[in-house]
């Protein structure tokens, strides 16, 4: 695992944690773009793009020669030709529906901030949002482990843990 991290993919299901993480190896990377597939998919008032322009902008993105980009599974078809290391946050339910409990308090009225302006955080909307994620827990773990069937082993790190974190900080900060 000597080769170098330039380009990472960290995805999972919504609440596993994944704006979190690629924070804190934005850190480790500065001169890594940090994108937030949500940045790119949503205008405002939680509608989305065409998926033209959303993939267009997305192909964009993994052109580049540094970034960490995280987001939902529907990003890996696009980004793992191009990734370096994918990050598979995938911890359990309980973890998830805390945190998808706690998020619209966190941010109560206004939008956070991986978010494009006018996508407010109201708790009625988002545990709404929060009960169909968690109903797709299933469907989630299963596109993730499809679309990463045919990528490098070598290149995946699951986490399923908060101590699993720590092999990710130091992969990427040992290559950097």
């Amino acid at each position: 695992m000597g080769y170098p991290v330039k380009r990472i993919v960290v995805t999972g299901a919504n609440g596993s944690g994944k704006t979190y993480l690629a924070r804190c190896l934005s850190n480790l990377m500065p001169a890594a773009r940090l994108v937030s597939f949500d940045a790119i998919k949503l205008t405002e008032n939680w509608k989305q793009k065409s998926k033209v322009d959303i993939y267009g902008a997305l192909e964009a993105t993994v052109t580049e020669d540094c970034w960490i980009l995280e987001g939902g599974p529907s990003l890996l078809e696009k980004a793992l030709d191009r990734a370096d290391l994918v990050v598979w946050l995938d911890p359990p339910f309980w973890r998830r529906a805390m945190r998808l409990l706690i998020r619209p308090w966190k941010y109560l009225g206004q939008t956070r901030p991986e978010l494009p302006d006018g996508n407010i955080d109201w708790p009625i909307q988002q545990y709404r949002f929060a009960v169909q994620s968690l109903r797709r827990s299933n469907a989630f773990h299963k596109k993730i482990a499809a679309e990463l069937g045919g990528f490098p082993s070598e290149k995946i790190i699951v986490c399923r843990y908060a101590s699993d974190l720590e092999r990710v900080m130091n992969r990427v900060g040992g290559s950097n």
